[in-house]
């Protein structure tokens, strides 16, 4: 009860100190930035690029299965007596129909471009699901980034409080002079360390707006909080087998890479194609001015000097490369959410240990401070106390977003497209 009576206090401090010092620049909320993540980052424009080349090449792929119609005007003035060819004038217009009637390699062939181009548009979905989570981690960063330069901020006050109280003190006569000299000292390396926090700041912000293709421009974030998770572990691994698109894609993957075989294989069997033409027009000697034929073709390769094999052992060989790739997306899907769920286990004890810590590190700065009032303190007594105050604070903050980014990291090893 008193852990988390403490983070509900430092939570309370850290929103209340956001609030008195906003970082100057528009509020991004966690949920702009996810959405923004989903639709506008980098990686997801590319992806949704190569989804469309992809289903272009599925489209292109169907063409060849369709009836294809052709129109085209002609004028020919053949005037060539010494190689043999009458001299001739023609005006003609003509039109030509091809109808595949027998291909059994383009069938498949067709189906693993669809496939494909499915398994393309899922991988939107997976690029998007890690982007989600990237700029989660990004936002947890600027959210710590804040907690921890307000609790340095808090650091330089106290230690300034200090020494005050001892520059009081050694004009009464009270305590040496040097002391004066070391609380200056531990006031100089309390305001380095506030700088260094804004700097990280500064750079986590920057970070999180290249990120998001945003405008380099101060952003103000939420204030760091405690998320929460509802899911236990078995419901989280059996969604993530489900519906994780990485894997999701994987498979279709593997459907493609097996219509891959099938249209290898298509290419022993015989093709049929029917071909017809119309002619309409004048000619000079006269031919007629109208004509056409249709016809009737079927083929097969007797001698193709190996190109069908080796075919054949390529589309094999990716539809293995694809089975042993999807099979390993299975293993790492269970590995994340494993991971994931034993960083969550420990994020939630340190978090808890981490509020026990600040608590007793607040008691004995109390004490401390009581002891040098009566003048029972060693010189180092309250400065070992400030000091363990200040890095108590920044522990317990580190641990929320520790504990914050394993929940986000627990949805995206299931894929969810929520932080």
């Amino acid at each position: 009860m008193r852990s988390a009576a403490m983070v509900v206090l430092l939570l309370a401090a850290l929103s209340s100190a956001a609030a008195a010092q906003p970082t100057a620049g528009r509020l991004l909320t966690l949920e702009q930035a996810v959405e923004r993540a989903r639709t506008a980052s980098f990686d997801v424009r590319i992806a949704q690029a190569d989804a469309v080349i992809a289903s272009a090449d599925a489209a292109g792929s169907h063409a060849t299965l369709r009836p294809q119609i052709s129109v085209s005007a002609n004028a020919l003035d053949a005037n060539e007596p010494q190689l043999g060819m009458p001299v001739a004038r023609q005006a003609y217009g003509a039109a030509s129909l091809t109808v595949p009637l027998f291909t059994p390699s383009g069938l498949p062939a067709a189906r693993a471009a669809d496939a494909g181009a499915l398994a393309a548009r899922t991988a939107v979905s997976a690029t998007a699901n890690d982007a989600v989570f990237n700029v989660t981690q990004g936002y947890r960063r600027i959210q710590l980034a804040d907690a921890v330069l307000e609790a340095r901020r808090t650091a330089v006050a106290d230690q300034e409080g200090h020494l005050r109280v001892t520059e009081q003190r050694v004009a009464a006569g009270k305590m040496a002079r040097y002391l004066t000299a070391r609380d200056r000292a531990a006031v100089a390396i309390a305001q380095q360390a506030q700088e260094d926090a804004a700097s990280e700041r500064d750079q986590a912000a920057n970070d999180l707006a290249a990120m998001l293709d945003l405008t380099l421009a101060p952003l103000s974030v939420e204030p760091l909080g405690r998320d929460t998770l509802a899911d236990v572990r078995e419901v989280v691994l059996t969604r993530a087998l489900r519906q994780r698109p990485s894997l999701v894609a994987a498979e279709q993957r593997v459907t493609a890479a097996s219509a891959g075989v099938a249209a290898a294989r298509g290419a022993y069997r015989p093709s049929v194609a029917l071909t017809a033409q119309t002619y309409n027009g004048g000619s000079s000697p006269s031919l007629g001015r109208s004509g056409g034929q249709v016809s009737v073709t079927a083929s097969i390769p007797v001698v193709d000097g190996g190109w069908r094999s080796a075919a054949f052992i390529k589309a094999r060989a990716q539809y293995d490369r694809a089975a042993a790739a999807r099979d390993q997306m299975r293993a790492g899907v269970a590995r994340d959410v494993a991971n994931s769920w034993r960083e969550y286990e420990a994020a939630t004890r340190n978090n808890a240990t981490a509020a026990a810590a600040l608590t007793d590190a607040q008691e004995q700065l109390r004490v401390a401070s009581l002891r040098e009032s009566a003048g029972k303190a060693i010189p180092t007594e309250v400065l070992d106390a400030l000091s363990l105050v200040a890095s108590a604070r920044e522990t317990l903050a580190r641990s929320i977003a520790r504990y914050d980014i394993a929940i986000a990291a627990i949805h995206h090893a299931a894929g969810d497209f929520t932080p």
